[in-house]
């Protein structure tokens, strides 16, 4: 008997409850997705941050690129936040970019991290990507 009533409260959500509160939706979906997401931080992405965020999630985090960067010694930010940090921390959320703005501009762009990674991240890459959007609003107009 749970089972039947269990099947007719969602079609009777299918049918009359989901439809009606689509009627009742006012605004675009981008202006519907900015009021329930950007009061948490997230706003929509660009293709091109999508694009920049699936190349850092591949990495894992084994800090081997830290042994062929020169400023992972010298640089005290670098070195308390890891280099592979730089990007992976900030592949998710675009809000907290501007924080890094001081490890991102630490980066010599040598590339020699890039060929120690084992995942094939283009860390060099990411790091010149992430640098020119650290200054830009996180969330888009």
């Amino acid at each position: 008997m749970a089972r039947v009533g269990a099947m007719a409260y969602l079609a009777w959500r299918a049918l009359v409850a989901h439809p009606l509160k689509r009627l009742r939706a006012r605004g675009s979906g981008l202006e519907r997705f900015r009021a329930a997401y950007v009061s948490e931080g997230l706003g929509p992405t660009t293709v091109e941050q999508r694009e920049a965020g699936q190349a850092a999630s591949a990495c894992i985090a084994c800090g081997l690129c830290e042994t062929g960067c020169e400023l992972a010694e010298a640089t005290p930010q670098v070195r308390a936040l890891g280099l592979h940090a730089a990007f992976r921390l900030y592949a998710r959320n675009w809000t907290s970019l501007p924080l890094a703005a001081a490890v991102l501009e630490a980066c010599a762009g040598c590339a020699g991290c890039a060929a120690l990674c084992p995942t094939g991240v283009p860390i060099a890459g990411l790091i010149v990507y992430l640098r020119s959007r650290a200054g830009e609003p996180a969330i888009l107009p």
